[in-house]
């Protein structure tokens, strides 16, 4: 395999790109910024400086927002391979491409001739390897949400990483937690759920876990209370949540005692609610009956002795049932003759 190039009959332009971009730069960079560098590389040509091009016109030929085109050139700015130059009113500028031959030439020669101070190569290895286990985190998020991080994403992540937590293991655990065991597959959920684990004092992957397990079970009792009470098309609201928790936590029943005891609840009222088995709950709680075995022991039997109301005898009634007769020719002309007579 080899890869060649074609000559060309005809020359209409070319833009000659740095080996070390393609190599470097390319790879880690976002598409975003990839293409805000390129389209301005080839505006910055000698054969283009007769024309006007400005970030908006950029912004418009890339079908990007402005806010991209300048958060791109923010970021190049970053990696040095281009220098704003900011107008008088500091708000629009000019872009200056620099040369990545002498970009790497002084890192790797020139400042090598100077010993650098304790500080700066401290801070510099410190920059690359938080640099390094970013990079590996972001891989490993990929791996799970299956696909390529947008540069929106990268914002999100790195914000989670500073200001949220530096265990790059809590993060990926709030991804998986959410992509794969809840299908919430919506990176700003990650912003909730991470502060919901502040809030908690959750700041090890072991409470966590704790935490994600603990409240997997409980929303299975949140469910199973609901469909008992014939609303299993919704979620629990706060205040459900809370009197659930009250039963377990509180009033000491298990999950299961707690289900045949409202199962039971419902056979003595037309109206079934949490207020209802709030007040029956709290009445065995204080009688120290938590088990729906030991509630049964005390229930009132039914009243086995009561007399049962005895049917009265069924009254035969007469009636009067009309045979049907057939009558030959002579006897009906003998009813007419008398039915004439009569008739006189």
């Amino acid at each position: 395999m080899g890869f060649y190039r074609k000559i060309p009959s005809f020359d209409i332009g070319e833009l000659n790109i740095e080996n070390l971009f393609i190599t470097d730069f390319l790879p880690i960079a976002s598409g975003t910024y990839v293409k805000v560098y390129l389209m301005g590389l080839l505006f910055s040509k000698e054969e283009n400086t007769n024309y006007r091009f400005d970030n908006a016109v950029l912004a418009n030929m890339l079908k990007l927002p402005l806010e991209d085109i300048h958060e791109a050139w923010i970021y190049w700015e970053g990696k040095k391979l281009i220098s704003r130059h900011f107008h008088e009113d500091q708000t629009a500028y000019d872009v200056e491409f620099l040369s990545l031959r002498e970009l790497y030439i002084l890192d790797n020669f020139v400042s090598k001739s100077a010993a650098p101070s304790k500080e700066a190569s401290a801070k510099n290895a410190t920059f690359v390897k938080e640099n390094e286990k970013f990079k590996a985190l972001c891989t490993r998020i990929e791996k799970i949400i299956a696909t390529p991080l947008k540069h929106t994403d990268y914002r999100k992540i790195n914000d989670f990483y500073t200001h949220y937590y530096k265990n790059a293991d809590i993060i990926v655990r709030a991804f998986e937690y959410n992509y794969i065991e809840r299908n919430i597959r919506n990176i700003k959920a990650i912003d909730s759920l991470l502060n919901s684990w502040l809030d908690q004092g959750l700041s090890t992957i072991d409470a966590i876990n704790k935490s994600i397990e603990m409240s997997t079970s409980r929303f299975k009792v949140y469910k199973e209370v609901l469909h008992l009470l014939g609303m299993s098309f919704r979620m629990a609201n706060q205040a459900e949540k809370e009197a659930i928790n009250r039963w377990l936590d509180e009033y000491h029943f298990e999950p299961k005692d707690l289900y045949e005891l409202i199962k039971n609840f419902s056979k003595s009222t037309m109206n079934m609610n949490f207020n209802y088995i709030e007040t029956r709950l709290k009445d065995l709680c204080s009688k120290n009956i938590l088990t729906f075995e030991a509630y049964k022991q005390t229930a009132k039997p039914e009243n086995t002795d009561s007399q049962k109301s005895v049917p009265a005898k069924s009254r035969k009634k007469q009636y009067t049932i009309e045979k049907e007769r057939t009558y030959s020719e002579d006897e009906l002309e003998a009813l007419l003759l008398r039915k004439g007579k009569n008739s006189k």
